[in-house]
This record gives structure tokens, sequence and C-alpha cells, in this order.
């Protein structure tokens, strides 16, 4: 999976019609909240065989962080 299939299938995660960038924070995207980490989590898990946990998501502030933690 590329970046740019990446930020869209996190656009489609977190339900936005926004286009989101590597760089964005996630602090400022409003659909970010608990439900959006659990399926970022979901997402990581099943399409990318990436295990994430809450300390994981504590310490990611944009869009480029999970890509990170993704091996994207």
């Amino acid at each position: 999976m590329t970046r740019d299939e990446f930020l869209i299938e996190m656009q489609d995660v977190l339900q936005t019609e926004e286009e989101l960038t590597l760089d964005m924070a996630l602090a400022d995207i409003p659909e970010w909240d608990s439900l959006a980490i659990m399926s970022t989590m979901a997402f990581l898990d099943s399409r990318m065989g990436v295990k994430t946990g809450m300390t994981d998501y504590n310490a990611m502030k944009t869009i480029g962080d999970i890509a990170d933690k993704a091996g994207i």
C-alpha cells in the first residue's frame, strides 16, 4: 500500500470528507475520537497486520505517525 492509498483508506476509516495529509495533526481532525482510534486499530490489524494499543496512539500526533507505525 502506498502512502496515498493509506490516506484514502484512513479517510474512510475516519468517515470524513476532509482530504487527509500526512502532516495533519490528529487533534485537528474533528472525527478523531475514541471510536476513531478503535477503528484505526482494527484497520491496521486487519489490513496491515500491525497490532497497536492505546499507548501507541497517545504518542501519535499526526496521520504520518500512524502511517509510520503501519510501516508505510
